[in-house]
């Protein structure tokens, strides 16, 4: 056995964290592949709770949150660590993209620093929407569901933006676009239904208010954004 570097406690066999202070047991003094692939196993939660994590987000709308807010946490990625990885890797791809678009207006505005900063600002300001328009719920829980859409938003939108880019080249590219869209808006709505419990017409007309104000709000510091940028 082996002791923790951080408070000397007698680490357990084959733990991965020490028992009295949390540190992780990753050692840094030893080549460099074993140390990233330790690195990127802890990041992403690649020990199953990641892709049972997705698996449920993506296939069983508002079931994540449920479970989640319910007290089943040990199961599931920490909703802000999956929501921080997939949203660098959406500004990552976008970034790299915008260097293909034919519009140099285009390119200073996907490769601006602000977007990341915006989206992380307008999260808590979705969760207080839906607050405000969903009575007698929790903000924390509702800041957990708009991560949770969030994170739907960017995965879709991780396969519309190429089409995108290239779809001056053939309009199929615009077509393959729709089912993305419409599958993250159904998405909403039936994860909307399945967490706040309330009949479908209510849930229409939330859907509809809070969409509406947040793409609006978004819309408008975009406009804002790409005024300062360009």
């Amino acid at each position: 056995m082996s002791d923790c570097t951080n408070c000397n406690q007698q680490l357990l066999p084959e733990s991965h964290y020490c028992s009295n202070c949390g540190q992780s047991v990753i050692k840094f003094q030893r080549p460099i592949k074993p140390v990233l692939v330790d690195m990127l196993h802890e990041t992403l939660d690649i020990d199953g709770r990641l892709f049972l994590t997705l698996k449920t987000l993506l296939l069983k709308p508002g079931r994540l949150t449920i479970e989640y807010c319910n007290g089943k946490r040990k199961t599931y990625t920490p909703p802000l660590r999956m929501y921080l990885v997939i949203s660098i890797i959406f500004f990552l791809l976008i970034s790299l993209l915008g260097n293909n678009s034919v519009d140099p207006d285009d390119v200073i505005l996907l490769n601006s620093e602000y977007y990341p900063r915006l989206m992380f600002v307008l999260l808590p300001v979705y969760a207080l929407l839906l607050q405000l328009f969903f009575k007698g719920t929790f903000y924390i829980s509702n800041l957990i569901f708009a991560i949770h859409i969030h994170c739907i938003g960017y995965l879709a939108f991780m396969f519309m933006i190429p089409l995108e880019v290239y779809e001056s080249i053939h309009p199929i590219f615009i077509v393959m676009q729709f089912p993305l869209f419409f599958y993250v808006l159904i998405y909403t709505v039936f994860a909307m239904k399945n967490y706040y419990e309330q009949s479908w017409p209510k849930v229409l007309i939330r859907f509809l208010v809070t969409s509406l104000s947040y793409m609006a709000l978004l819309a408008t510091s975009i406009q804002i954004i790409a005024t300062v940028v360009t």
